[in-house]
């Protein structure tokens, strides 16, 4: 079949489409093309370029296209019919009769839907695969290649069978964990697990995985708490069932259902981590029971193991050069990455350091190659046991351990507690202690932990840097725009911060100052893709502000995410849990934010920003001076429009935007806990 032209109002799309029509197709593609430098995933001009690839006898290149087109708007029909028809030009009739079976199910019908099956049925009549096929045989080999991250083989294999053998579950499952991995949209070959296997609840739970992959987070509960109704005793469906609560907004629920998890299975510590974290961002608890609750981890996974600590026999030379491990899940696409990498980009230069990278996931994308290059020696490690990982690092012979992630997913910190080194430091992935013994410092700055305030804290002895981390800004983001409050007549206010920081509290206070400014709006700029906003709306509601004045974004990319704060005058933070990556880009983009001078470090963190680039007039003491801050800046928009316009000076002429100073500060860090480790000296602050 031929693929049509949709209808499009962007100027440039239409352009291009008359162009092809008049016969000049190579205008047309260099249209397409820039619209696709701007917006990579934009459906139309994806769509437009497979259409001139198929009119120009490009076949096979026109299905690149039409498949870029399909997954980033996977509800316009016509993107199934004109990649299900360069399927078949490209005899590709099992691609094409599996593509169709995954529209059918997307609810794709109609005249040419049938047309297209009849084709399909007669080109396959006379190609069916042979009925007797060595299932264990295939499985072993789809799991290898699935092992070598092969992933391309895997689905081309598993698409050519599971049309065949619509019932083959092992299949169904492998090819949805082949999409899960690569962050393609796995929903419909789990679901056809599911269906296969619909009384097991480990089914169930996965399927709930997939969706809260996906950003469905009530579909993923539904999943969760139906595994839990056929088996009650399920912990990691407990556990499960409150990642996707927390995620949602509903702490409490979230901490629920962890600890019930924990009650099924106290060794759960990854759990225990998630219920730690779920707790920082809980308004229910004061600093003290959450520090008691971050020692009961400490108690509870690291005790069982200090008598089988090994002994260092790490040559005492104070001046020699340092084997420095850096333990993360997240080098890859994460906020974390705008913080390390500007400090690998200096550390790496350094000639009395040797940099050691233990990765621990099995996500990568081109954060990690470049991340990957500033080490010296780079390890995957998502594949070893705790006590395999601690048995490396101590074979490496590394000198200063550093945890990048503390209680967040993905965390080996049980690893930390069989103390692999004999210098251990936790920095920057977790605005807390960890509890353990086991990790001798805490990184941090003057702002964020003032020294002899916040010992009492954290198990760690705590280390001042010049900044915290320096902050990298995004490559994407575009320039400053004039405050719109002088345009629009009224104050925006915003938060981009996740919806389980947005609490009760935060609301009734942001309220205070809406009323105070009738005009003035509210724009929520993380939501997830499925909605859930409504008992935010509810909170609001309550406290008297209606719903026409509350703006809901869903999360979006990076482009457009920081796009949206041209909209945006001023920022609100959240409490108990502070906002650092979303403060950091929002100073980038002129847009100050209002925050508290918490209790503690996890509150700590727009503070410690808005101070460092000299604003402490956004910072109040309690949620008085919050409100007054607030109207403060409201009524005098002249000032507020000059913070914005020098807003980037201020960080250029910050510590965040130093990488250099701040690294310095690091490497004499380092140095400083090697030297008192060679003396035998006690860890100190």
């Amino acid at each position: 079949m031929t693929a049509q032209w949709p209808t499009q109002a962007e100027p440039r799309l239409a352009q291009a489409i008359s162009l092809q029509q008049d016969g000049h197709a190579q205008q047309a593609e260099r249209l397409c093309l820039d619209i696709l430098l701007e917006q990579p995933d934009q459906p139309d001009a994806n769509h437009h370029l497979g259409v001139i690839a198929l009119e120009g006898g490009l076949v096979d290149g026109s299905l690149l296209f039409f498949k870029a087109a399909l997954e980033a708007a996977p509800q316009q029909a016509q993107y199934w019919l004109s990649y299900i028809g360069a399927l078949i030009q490209a005899e590709r009739y099992d691609d094409a009769q599996l593509v169709l079976s995954y529209g059918l199910q997307a609810g794709l019908s109609g005249q040419e839907v049938e047309s297209l099956a009849a084709e399909l049925e007669s080109q396959l009549k006379d190609g069916l695969p042979p009925m007797q096929v060595d299932f264990a045989a295939v499985e072993e080999e789809l799991i290898n290649l699935f092992a070598a991250q092969r992933y391309d083989e895997v689905e081309n294999k598993i698409q050519a069978l599971v049309q065949h053998y619509p019932d083959w579950l092992v299949g169904w499952k492998i090819l949805s964990d082949t999409l899960l991995v690569q962050r393609k949209d796995a929903r419909l070959p789990a679901l056809r697990a599911l269906e296969l296997n619909a009384e097991d609840a480990k089914e169930h739970c996965y399927y709930g995985l997939v969706l809260k992959n996906q950003g469905d987070l009530k579909g993923a509960a539904s999943a969760f708490e139906q595994a839990i109704k056929l088996k009650p005793d399920y912990a990691a469906a407990y556990n499960n069932l409150g990642i996707v609560k927390k995620d949602a907004g509903d702490v409490e629920a979230g901490i629920f259902n962890y600890r019930r998890a924990l009650e099924l299975n106290p060794g759960y510590a990854s759990c225990y981590s998630n219920l730690l974290f779920c707790l920082s961002h809980s308004e229910k608890i004061g600093t003290k029971a959450l520090f008691d609750e971050h020692c009961r981890f400490g108690k509870r996974y690291e005790l069982p193991l200090k008598a089988s600590w090994p002994r260092h026999g790490n040559q005492r030379d104070p001046e020699r050069c340092l084997r420095i491990g850096f333990v993360s899940a997240d080098f890859r696409e994460h906020s974390l990455a705008y913080f390390i990498e500007p400090i690998l980009n200096h550390l790496s230069l350094s000639r009395r350091l040797s940099l050691h990278a233990y990765a621990n996931s099995s996500l990568e994308d081109g954060v990690t190659r470049r991340l990957r290059a500033k080490f010296t020696y780079w390890d995957k490690v998502d594949g070893l046991s705790d006590k395999a990982l601690a048995q490396k690092i101590q074979e490496d012979g590394i000198d200063i351990l550093v945890d990048l992630d503390g209680h967040t997913s993905g965390n080996r910190l049980l690893t930390f507690a069989m103390k692999p080194a004999p210098i251990q430091v936790s920095w920057l992935g977790y605005l807390a202690t960890t509890g353990l013994t086991a990790m001798d410092y805490y990184l941090a700055d003057n702002y964020l932990l003032p020294p002899g305030e916040f010992d009492g804290q954290f198990t760690e002895k705590l280390v001042q840097l010049p900044a915290n981390a320096p902050f990298m800004p995004s490559v994407e983001a575009p320039e400053v725009n004039a405050l719109p409050a002088l345009k629009n007549g009224y104050i925006t206010f915003a938060c981009f911060n996740r919806p389980n920081k947005i609490t009760p509290s935060a609301v009734r206070l942001w309220s205070t100052l809406l009323k105070a400014l009738p005009g003035a709006k509210m724009l929520l700029g993380a939501m997830p893709q499925e909605g859930n906003d409504d008992t935010i709306g509810e909170w609001f509601a309550l406290e008297g502000i209606t719903h026409d004045r509350l703006i809901f974004r869903s999360r979006s990319s990076m482009r457009n995410y920081l796009k949206l704060h041209q909209e945006v005058d001023i920022c609100l933070d959240t409490f108990p849990s502070s906002g650092v990556t979303t403060t950091c880009h929002a100073v980038w983009m002129g847009v100050p934010t209002l925050c508290l001078n918490g209790k503690s470090m996890a509150s700590r963190g727009a503070m410690a920003i808005m101070n460092h680039v000299g604003l402490p007039g956004f910072v109040a003491d309690d949620q008085d001076g919050f409100v007054k801050n607030g109207l403060y800046w409201a009524n005098n928009p002249a000032a507020l429009a000059d913070v914005r316009a020098t807003l980037r000076a201020r960080f250029n002429g910050a510590a965040l935007a130093q990488p250099a100073l701040i690294t310095d500060g690091l490497e004499n860090a380092f140095r400083a806990m090697w030297k008192a480790w060679c003396n035998d000296l006690a860890a100190t602050s």
